[in-house]
């Protein structure tokens, strides 16, 4: 299907969807909208999307790093009409059906994009393109934040990418993946996100990295020479694969 992007109706339409779905209705989503020029308009360059499954954040950015590669736009992170449209094709993925009929869509955020701080990384399909293409993270750098379904935010997405000064630097980003990354089980290491309390987790790890930035210039050194200044209480982190 060629990509389009909602209108003004066609958002306020899928905004009407999302409220009926909180109110525990089974209507199927409004996919008509992707197509009818009443709710949805073309973009430039006529770009196509696929229906396929996503196993993870990270495949689905992947696939749209390379989609929205030809699309010319200094600020298509922050298009809402288009991230609108993407959404509602990927309904069934970012908002499937659980057992009892019902869907969970959550705030509408998560579907309808809400630019810049403090939401815009939450947009379940924007979120991921931010993290992958926007700031280049690799697969390395970004498997931490993106290794959930696609319907799933991770907290590590969460916490991380809503602090700049965090989601920007590769070498803390580099640090938390060679630490909490369950590389034999794809996905992050048990206890990690504990309390902030608990020693050696995410959040104890953001408030230590806060702290070092008061110092140090944490943007010229690599994640191995962040590591080295943790103190020991990280590792455990390090050295194991809980």
């Amino acid at each position: 299907m060629i990509i389009r992007k909602l209108t003004d109706k066609g958002i306020e339409r899928f905004r009407d969807y999302l409220v009926e779905l909180r109110q525990d209705s089974k209507t199927p989503p409004p996919f008509i909208l992707l197509e009818n020029s009443e709710f949805s308009a073309p973009i430039e360059g006529d770009p196509e999307v696929e229906p396929q499954t996503f196993s993870t954040r990270l495949e689905l950015a992947q696939y749209l790093n390379q989609v929205l590669d030809g699309i010319f736009n200094d600020s298509l992170q922050d298009d809402v009409q288009l991230w609108s449209w993407l959404s509602l094709y990927f309904f069934d993925q970012v908002c499937p059906v659980e057992e009892n009929g019902l869907r969970k869509p959550g705030r509408d955020y998560r579907h309808i994009l809400e630019p810049g701080y403090p939401n815009g990384h939450r947009h379940l399909l924007a979120g991921t393109y931010l993290v992958y293409s926007v700031y280049g993270l690799d697969e390395n750098l970004s498997r931490l934040l993106l290794w959930t379904p696609l319907h799933l935010e991770s907290k590590f997405h969460n916490q991380l990418a809503a602090r700049q000064t965090l989601i920007t630097n590769r070498g803390i980003l580099d640090a938390a993946d060679k630490m909490y990354f369950n590389e034999s089980e794809s996905k992050p290491k048990r206890g990690a996100l504990m309390e902030k309390s608990s020693p050696g987790t995410l959040l104890r790890f953001i408030d230590v990295i806060q702290q070092l930035d008061l110092t140090y210039d944490l943007y010229s050194l690599s994640g191995e020479e962040i590591l080295a200044l943790l103190p020991p209480e990280f590792d455990k982190w390090q050295d194991s694969q809980p």
